[in-house]
C-alpha cells in the first residue's frame, strides 16, 4: 500500500474525504499518490480528485503556504488579487486560497464572480497589488483545474521566481494548520475595477489616425463557451456600439457538455453556427473559460470557414498599422512556434519583431522589459492568444474580441471580409501555412525521440545553454527543437520550418509544421510533404 495514502487516510478519517478514499481502487491510488502535482512557470494545472498528484482542497492549500511565504518574503507588496472561472471548484479554490493568504497577514482582494484572467493581470497593476492567483485551467477538459500566479506587473511567474516559489512549496507539508493571529480581511473588488479594465479597452479600440476610414455595425455572434467571458465580452462590445447576439453565456463547469472547450476546435462552435445561420451573421467569435484565448468564425459563402491563429495575428497586425499608425520602436512579440506571415507583415511596415519561447508569460514579461526607445505594439501566439495596449500583460481574449469585431466592420465597410483581406496578404507576401499536431505519446517515451532528435538533426535547440537561466538566443532554456528549411539558392530565404516540444499540461508531443511559397497550392502541398516527413520522423501516423 501506498504510504503517502495511508497517511493522507489516517489525517481524513471521518470526514467526506476520507470515506471517498476508501472506494479508491488500487491503480487509482497508484497513480494519484505517484508524486506531488508540480508547480511550474504560471503555477500549476491538473485533474481534479483526491491524492498528491491531483487538485484538490489539500494540494491548493500546500501551494498556497508556499506563495504566502514567498509574497511574506519578497519585495513585492504584500497584498494578492484573485480571480477564477467557471469550473467546477473553482470559487471554492479561490475562496481556501484567499481564507489562507489572509490567515498570513497578506491583504487578499477577490472577484465576486468568474472574471476572464487578463481582468485579473489589469487589477493587479491597477490596484497596485504584489501577486495574483487566477483559479483555471484555461481551455483544458472539464477534469482539469489549475493555480496560476502572477507578479506585481501582472505577468505570470517565468523561470525564476516559479522556482522560488516551488523552493517554498517544498518544505511544507500537506494539512499544515494556517497560522494564527494575523488574520486580515478579504476585500471584493468594486465595480470601479472592472470598469476601469472596460474601459481602457474601449478607449484603446476608439484611438486611431484619421487613415482609419469608416466601420460598418456587422451581425456578429459570441460564445463564451459556458466561461467567464460571459462578464466581460458582451459588455464592451455594447459599450462601443456593438449588438452581439449571445450563446453558451450561462456559467457551467461541464461547458454545455462540450468534450474540450478550446475554441481552436471547430465542433465548438455548433451551436454558434446554428444561431449565426437564423440572424445572418457575418462573424462568430468563441474565447475559452478563462476568457484569455478568442476564436473566429468568418461567413463564407454559405457557411463559416474558422480561422488559424496565425491569421488572425497577422490580420491584426496589418489592421493595427493602417488605423493607428507606426511610431518608432514600435514592437512586435511573439513566439518562436508562431508562423511567418505576420514577421514579414511587421517588419514590412518598419515594426520591430522579437520571437520569443511558447507561452505568453514570456511576452508579459518582455514588455515590461523593454527598453525606453522601445514600445509594445502587439503581442501574439498561434494558439488564439493575442494582447494590444497597456491594460494587461497576458493574452485578453477582450480586448482581442474587441478588435475583431471593429477589424471586420473596417473591412465590411469595402465590401470585403477577413478572409478577403487575408488573400490579399497572401498575394502581397506569399501564401504561408501552418499546422499543428499533437501526438500522444507518454512523457517517458518523449524524452527517447527528443534525445534522438538532437542526436540525428541539425536544429535549435531551445535546451542548450550556458547556464540555468540562458539559452539559446538569449532566451531560457526549454525543451524545444526547431528546425530550419532553407532555399538552395538563396540561403537566407526560409521556405519552411519545424518545431517540437513536449506539452507543458498533457502527455502530448506537439509538432509545429510551417511553410512559405508563392501560390495557395504550393503552401499546401508543401506543408502536407513536410508534415509528413516530420510524423514519419517522430514514428507516428496522422
Amino acid at each position: 500500500m501506498n504510504n503517502t495514502f495511508v497517511k493522507w487516510k489516517d489525517a481524513l478519517k471521518g470526514t467526506i474525504d476520507g470515506n471517498a478514499l476508501d472506494r479508491i481502487g488500487q491503480d487509482e491510488i497508484e497513480d494519484a499518490f505517484s508524486g506531488n502535482i508540480s508547480f511550474g512557470t504560471g503555477g500549476l494545472r491538473g485533474v481534479m480528485g483526491l491524492g498528491t498528484n491531483r487538485l484538490n482542497r489539500y494540494t491548493v492549500e500546500r501551494v498556497t503556504h508556499g506563495l504566502a511565504k514567498t509574497v511574506l518574503s519578497d519585495k513585492p507588496a504584500k497584498t494578492v488579487c484573485i480571480a477564477y472561472d467557471t469550473r467546477f471548484n473553482s470559487k471554492e479554490y479561490a475562496d481556501i486560497t484567499g481564507a489562507l493568504l489572509s490567515a498570513y497577514g497578506i491583504a487578499v482582494y477577490i472577484f465576486d464572480k468568474p472574471m476572464p484572467t487578463p481582468a485579473l493581470s489589469f487589477a493587479v497593476q491597477h490596484l497596485k497589488l504584489g501577486w495574483g492567483v487566477c483559479i483555471t485551467a484555461s481551455h483544458n477538459p472539464q477534469e482539469y483545474n489549475g493555480y496560476k500566479v502572477y507578479d506585481c506587473n501582472g505577468v505570470q511567474v517565468t523561470d525564476e521566481l516559479a522556482m522560488k516559489i516551488t523552493g517554498e512549496i517544498n518544505k511544507i507539508d500537506f494539512f499544515e494548520a494556517a497560522p494564527a493571529g494575523n488574520t486580515v480581511s478579504v476585500n471584493i473588488i468594486g465595480s470601479d475595477v472592472i470598469e476601469a479594465y472596460f474601459d481602457k479597452i474601449v478607449n484603446y479600440t476608439s484611438e486611431t489616425n484619421p487613415r482609419s476610414g469608416r466601420t460598418v455595425p456587422l451581425v456578429c455572434v459570441y460564445s463564451a463557451l459556458h466561461g467567464a467571458g460571459a462578464n466581460a465580452v458582451p459588455v464592451v462590445l455594447e459599450k462601443m456600439g456593438y449588438k452581439p447576439i449571445c450563446v453558451q453565456q450561462d456559467p457551467n463547469g461541464a461547458f454545455g457538455g462540450l468534450k474540450t472547450p478550446n475554441p481552436e476546435e471547430p465542433v465548438v462552435y455548433e451551436n454558434a453556427i446554428k444561431t449565426a445561420k437564423i440572424v445572418d451573421a457575418k462573424l462568430i467569435l468563441a474565447t475559452d473559460p478563462d476568457c484569455d484565448r478568442v476564436g473566429v468564425m468568418v461567413k463564407s459563402g454559405d457557411d463559416f470557414t474558422l480561422l488559424n491563429g496565425n491569421q488572425i495575428g497577422a490580420l491584426l497586425i496589418d489592421y493595427l498599422v493602417q488605423v493607428r499608425g507606426v511610431s518608432k520602436g514600435d514592437t512586435v512579440i511573439s513566439t518562436i512556434v508562431s508562423g511567418l506571415l505576420g514577421e514579414m507583415i511587421a517588419k514590412n511596415h518598419g515594426l520591430e519583431f522579437i520571437r520569443l519561447l511558447t507561452g505568453f508569460k514570456y511576452i508579459g514579461e518582455h514588455i515590461v522589459r523593454l527598453p525606453k526607445d522601445k514600445q509594445f505594439f502587439f503581442g501574439y501566439e498561434e494558439s488564439y492568444g493575442y494582447l494590444a495596449g497597456d491594460g494587461a500583460k497576458d493574452k485578453d481574449a477582450v480586448i482581442a474580441s474587441a478588435l475583431i469585431v471593429k477589424m471586420a466592420g473596417y473591412y465590411a465597410s469595402k465590401d470585403m471580409t477577413l478572409i478577403d483581406r487575408f488573400m490579399e496578404l497572401c498575394e502581397k507576401y506569399g501564401y504561408c501555412a501552418e499546422y499543428l499536431y499533437s501526438a500522444n505519446i507518454p512523457q517517458s517515451k518523449q524524452k527517447e525521440i527528443m534525445d534522438k532528435l538532437r542526436s540525428t538533426a541539425m536544429v535549435d535547440d531551445m535546451m542548450r545553454s550556458e547556464d540555468h537561466l540562458h539559452g539559446l538566443n538569449g532566451l531560457p532554456p526549454a525543451d524545444v527543437l526547431k528546425m530550419y528549411f532553407k532555399d538552395d539558392i538563396n540561403n537566407s530565404y526560409i521556405k519552411a520550418w519545424a518545431a517540437i516540444r513536449p506539452s507543458g499540461t498533457e502527455p502530448k508531443l506537439k509538432l509545429y509544421t510551417g511553410v512559405h511559397a508563392q501560390t495557395l497550392h504550393a503552401a499546401e502541398k508543401t506543408l502536407k510533404s513536410l508534415t509528413k516527413k516530420m510524423t514519419t520522423l517522430l514514428g507516428v501516423e496522422i
